[in-house]
């Protein structure tokens, strides 16, 4: 699951738009404001608040449209709407996941200019049109940077997936881990002496069933068993593998609490149909990308999960 990016901009920065899209296709999911995003039956402030819900980053375009004089001085500038939509994203996802991307000639608000924004130049072609030149696929790149290094950083978002992945790995993951590398090698369950142990975590592909139904049957699917273990703080179900001559206790789990998830979606979208939408589906990819990050990052920061935790 790559992260999303929206990108706006007005009918003349469409262009630019498009090849700020094909430049991060490759590593994030782009998503033009011409690509279905606004639903013909709802109003377009209602759209696009839930629209920016969903995604982990919002590019604006800031393309010279307008004509502006200010205290006699003449200036061109983005179209008020991008100003709107860039202030919203703002609002939405912070300002270290809203850029401004904006033509050179384009006056940026004020309240803006302490702020590093991406530039680039229009210059005529051959055929007497007009287009940015190739000076801003090097900006992208320095943008791309940042971007990618803030996609590894885990964040609090309208939803709670980064709550709810701190809470599993708290609660459960950092102690199995514990009681995986203190008890190994020597370990013994049902008669079976195992000299190392891994816990396996189980992403679902989906939340369109409920999560410990899914899990139930998933277990059942690979032939696992069932057991008890003690940790430092309590007792604990656990489904585990037994494969003759394996060494290795391999322990899957496939967390429950992401129903959370689902059900905080159902109640932002105040569903009240059978069925999901398309922005339901993508509010839900969103933050199970999220909290697989979240995830990740606790576990790569933990000794112990490092040694002895995956996710599949």
């Amino acid at each position: 699951m790559k992260p999303r990016i929206f990108i706006g901009s007005s009918s003349e920065g469409l262009h630019v738009a498009e090849r700020i899209k094909d430049f991060f296709k490759e590593d994030y999911d782009c998503f033009l404001w011409t690509d279905d995003i606004f639903k013909n039956n709802e109003s377009f402030l209602e759209t696009l608040v839930k629209s920016a819900s969903l995604f982990d980053f919002g590019f604006m375009v800031f393309s010279a449209d307008d004509k502006l004089i200010v205290r006699d001085t003449h200036f061109e500038s983005a179209r008020d709407n991008v100003l709107f939509e860039y202030g919203l994203f703002l609002g939405r996802v912070g300002l270290d996941r809203a850029f401004v991307i904006a033509q050179k000639e384009a006056k940026i608000p004020t309240d803006l200019l302490g702020i590093t924004n991406t530039r680039y130049e229009i210059k005529n072609d051959a055929n007497g049109g007009k287009r940015a030149t190739d000076s801003l696929e090097k900006d992208l790149t320095k943008l791309k940077k940042q971007i990618d290094e803030n996609v590894n950083l885990g964040h609090l978002g309208l939803l709670p997936s980064t709550v709810l992945a701190i809470s599993y790995f708290e609660g459960f993951v950092k102690l199995v881990a514990e009681w995986l590398v203190e008890n190994t090698p020597g370990l013994e369950i049902d008669g079976t002496q195992y000299d190392k142990g891994i816990l396996k975590i189980i992403m679902p592909d989906s939340l369109d069933a409920d999560i410990k139904k899914k899990a139930m049957l998933y277990y059942r699917r690979i032939g696992l068993k069932k057991t008890q273990i003690e940790t430092k703080q309590r007792s604990y179900p656990i489904h585990f593998s037994t494969k003759p001559g394996n060494d290795s206790l391999e322990i899957y789990d496939m967390p429950t609490i992401l129903a959370g998830i689902d059900k905080a979606i159902d109640m932002y979208f105040r569903v009240g149909h059978i069925g999901k939408r398309i922005e339901q589906k993508l509010a839900e990819d969103n933050e199970m990308n999220n909290f697989r990050r979240v995830l990740q990052l606790l576990i790569n920061e933990d000794a112990f999960c490092k040694e002895c935790v995956m996710i599949m």
